[in-house]
C-alpha cells in the first residue's frame, strides 16, 4: 500500500491530493485535515481529556518491561492475564488525569525555574555528575519525547506532586493520637492457628485423562507460544563506522589538551572571603577604602577569620571566619570567580568589587583531580575520537538514509543504494528481544499494524548502537502448543487448584469443630511484630473478639486462627516513641491521599467508554 503511494507520488494522484488540501485548509483550518479519520472511540475521559488507546498500550508496555526486569529470565509473558494489564494501565492513566484536573482547579502551576532545575537534576541527563544538553537530547531521541513535550510533562508531574505534598506534609498527629496509636501499636494478642498446606495434599490428588482434557481445552490460551517476530535491517552501526575511521597523533593530542582543560573545570577551591558592601549607607568609594584598609591589616599579619567576623557584611559566611567551603567553577559571580582561580594556595587578593560590593579573598586549598599521562589515555582518547568521526558522519548520512527509506520498496534496496550489507535479528517478542531488537523502539514499531500486514519499511529509528531502518521478515502468531508438551504443567496447576480447594474443606471442619486431631499453634504477637503464623491470618486475628475464630484463605492453603486472649496497655501511660510517631505520620498521610483520590474521582467527570 505505502509502496504504491511512493510509486504514484509525483503522479496526477499527488497533484490531485495537493490540491485537496489547500482547498480544505482555506476552508476550515488545518484542524480538518488533523481531524479527519480521528474519530477513534476514546478508552476514557477524564473531563476535556481523553486517553488514547496508544496511551494505554504504551503503560502495558512499561508495566511489561518492570515485570521483566523484577522476574528476569523466569518471566513468562502466559502468566499475566493481558485484561488485568490493560486495566490496570485504564485506571492508572484516569488516575493521572484526575490529579492534573484537580491540580488545575486548585490554581498550581510550575514555575520555568523549577522544571529547569527539575531537568539539569535529573541523574540520566548527566555526564560526570553535571548536566550535558547533547545528553539530554539523546536520552529524549531513545525514548520518543521533545523537550517541549517532556518539559510539559514534567511541570505536570511537579504540579499534581505540588497537591500530594501538601496533604502528606500536613498530616500532623496530636498528643491523643500519637499514644492512641503507640496503645494500638503495643496491643498483645495470643493466637492459635493451624495451618493447613495444598503443597501436602498434592500428592494424593489423582487425575484423570478427562480432568486434563477438559483442563487444557478450557484453559488453552495459557498454553500458547508467545507472539514472535524477525525482521532484517540495515543502517549505520556506530561502532563498526569508528572501526574504519582514521585517527592522527596531532588529533590525540588535541584531545589531550581537551582532557586537561575539562579535568581543570572540576578543581575544586576552598576559600574564606570579607565582604564590605556599597550601598545606601556606604558609597562604592567608601567601600574601596574600608577594604583596602583591611587588606593592610592582612598584610600586616593580622588573623583572616577574626577580621571576617568583626567586619564582613556577609553574615552568613562571617560568622564562620568568612568560610567557603569547596566550589568548582560556576559557583560564584565572574568577578570573584576569576580572581579567585589565579590565587596561588594561601595568597589573599586585592578587594575585588563584584554587584556586591568589595571582596578580599584568600585561597585555602585546592582539591585537582590527577591527570593521567597522554601515554595512558592515549588508546582511550583514540577511541573517544573514532566515535565522534562515526557519529558526525551518522548525522550527516541520517537524512538520506531516511530519504532512501520513502522512496524504496524494500531494505535491500536502501542497502544497495548505500553499499551496505542488510542484517536480520534473531525471533523476538512484543516484550523481549537481543541485539538490534534490544530496543524497545525496534519492537513497538516491529509489532504496528502496518509493518506486519503490508510489510511496510520502518522509520528511521535511532539506538544506542546506531541509526537504522528495518521490515518484517517473519511473524508467528501465537500458537497453542500440544497437550503432549504441556501436559506436566497442566496436571500441576489442576493438582494446585484441587489442593487448595481440600485445604479450604478441611480447615472449615476444623472451625466448625468436626475435625478435632489437629495440633493447634499458640503465639503472642502484636499486629506490626512478624512470627511464624502467615501474615493474613495475623491480620484477621486482631479484627476478631477473644474467643472467636476464622477461616483465612492464605498463599499456599487456608490457615484457622482463633483470638485466645487481648492485652491492652493503659493509654495513660503510654508514650509514643519517635518511631510511632513517625509511622502514626506516614498512616496519616497515605489515609489523606486515599480520601483525596477518592474524593478527587467522585468529582471529576469520569467515562469509560472504550473500556
Amino acid at each position: 500500500m505505502l509502496q504504491t503511494m511512493r510509486d504514484n507520488a509525483q503522479g496526477i494522484i499527488a497533484k490531485v491530493i495537493v490540491f485537496f488540501i489547500i482547498f480544505v485548509f482555506a476552508l476550515w483550518g488545518v484542524e480538518s485535515i488533523v481531524n479527519i479519520g480521528s474519530g477513534d472511540t476514546p478508552v476514557a475521559e477524564v473531563g476535556d481529556i481523553k486517553v488514547s488507546e496508544p496511551e494505554v498500550q504504551r503503560v502495558i508496555e512499561q508495566q511489561k518491561a518492570n515485570l521483566r526486569r523484577q522476574f528476569g529470565e523466569q518471566f513468562d509473558e502466559n502468566l499475566f492475564n493481558d485484561q488485568l494489564l490493560r486495566q490496570s494501565a485504564i485506571e492508572q492513566l484516569i488516575q493521572q488525569n484526575v490529579d492534573a484536573v484537580q491540580a488545575d482547579r486548585l490554581g498550581l502551576y510550575a514555575a520555568s525555574a523549577v522544571v529547569d532545575e527539575a531537568i539539569v537534576n535529573i541523574p540520566a541527563f548527566q555526564l560526570d555528575g553535571r548536566f550535558n544538553k547533547e545528553q539530554f537530547l539523546s536520552v529524549l531521541r531513545l525514548n520518543g519525547w521533545t523537550p517541549l513535550t517532556f518539559r510539559a510533562n514534567l511541570a505536570e508531574d511537579i504540579k499534581v506532586n505540588q497537591a500530594r505534598q501538601a496533604l502528606t506534609m500536613t498530616s500532623i498527629p496530636t498528643p491523643f493520637q500519637a499514644r492512641f496509636g503507640a496503645m494500638l501499636n503495643n496491643e498483645l494478642r495470643t493466637i492459635s492457628y493451624i495451618e493447613i498446606r495444598a503443597r501436602d495434599l498434592m500428592d494424593d490428588i489423582q487425575l484423570t485423562d478427562d480432568d486434563v482434557q477438559s483442563y487444557y481445552d478450557a484453559n488453552s490460551s495459557r498454553f500458547q507460544t508467545p507472539e514472535q517476530a524477525k525482521v532484517r535491517y540495515v543502517g549505520f552501526d556506530r561502532a563498526a563506522m569508528a572501526a574504519d575511521e582514521s585517527v592522527s597523533e596531532d588529533e590525540i593530542s588535541k584531545a589531550y589538551e581537551d582532557y586537561l582543560s575539562d579535568l581543570s573545570e572540576k578543581e575544586q577551591r576552598s576559600s574564606r572571603h570579607i565582604l564590605i558592601e556599597a550601598g545606601a549607607d556606604r558609597s562604592s568609594e567608601e567601600a574601596l577604602a574600608k577594604a583596602n584598609e583591611l587588606k593592610s591589616k592582612l598584610d600586616a599579619g593580622a588573623d583572616f577569620a577574626e577580621l571576617a567576623k568583626s567586619d564582613s557584611d556577609d553574615i552568613a559566611s562571617g560568622s564562620n571566619g568568612g568560610d567557603l567551603g569547596y566550589v568548582s567553577h560556576g559557583a560564584f559571580v565572574p568577578e570573584f570567580e576569576a580572581a579567585l582561580f589565579a590565587l596561588q594556595k594561601g595568597e589573599v587578593s586585592q578587594p575585588v568589587k563584584t554587584e556586591f560590593g568589595y571582596h578580599i579573598i584568600q585561597l585555602l586549598d585546592i582539591k585537582a583531580p590527577e591527570a593521567d599521562s597522554l601515554e595512558k589515555r592515549h588508546d582511550e582518547l583514540a577511541e573517544w575520537i573514532r566515535n565522534e568521526k562515526a557519529g558526525q558522519q551518522i548525522a550527516e548520512q541520517t537524512q538520506e538514509l531516511s530519504n532512501l527509506a520513502f522512496s524504496s520498496g524494500s531494505v535491500d534496496e536502501v542497502a544497495d543504494a548505500l553499499g551496505l550489507k542488510v542484517q536480520e535479528s534473531g525471533l523476538f517478542t512484543r516484550d523481549f528481544g537481543e541485539g538490534f531488537v534490544a530496543s524497545d523502539a525496534v519492537r513497538q514499531q516491529a509489532f504496528a499494524e502496518n509493518m506486519l500486514l503490508d510489510r511496510e519499511l520502518s522509520d528511521l529509528v535511532e539506538t544506542e548502537e546506531g541509526v537504522y531502518v528495518f521490515a518484517v521478515s517473519e511473524h508467528d502468531e501465537p500458537k497453542t502448543l500440544p497437550l503432549t508438551v504441556v501436559r506436566n504443567q497442566v496436571e500441576n496447576l489442576i493438582k494446585r487448584d484441587k489442593a487448595g480447594e481440600l485445604a479450604r474443606a478441611m480447615a472449615d471442619k476444623i472451625a466448625a469443630g468436626e475435625e478435632t486431631s489437629a495440633a493447634w499453634v499458640s503465639v503472642a504477637v502484636n499486629y506490626s511484630q512478624s512470627a511464624e503464623i502467615p501474615r493474613a491470618a495475623q491480620s484477621r486475628a486482631f479484627a476478631l473478639q477473644q474467643g472467636e475464630l476464622d477461616v483465612v484463605d492464605v498463599q499456599g492453603g487456608a490457615t484457622v486462627v482463633r483470638v485466645d486472649a487481648i492485652q491492652i496497655p493503659e493509654l495513660a501511660d503510654l508514650v509514643a516513641s519517635d518511631e510511632e510517631r513517625t509511622q502514626i505520620e506516614n498512616r496519616s498521610a497515605r489515609n489523606s491521599m486515599t480520601s483525596y483520590r477518592k474524593w478527587s474521582q467522585e468529582n471529576v467527570e469520569i467515562k469509560r467508554p472504550g473500556a
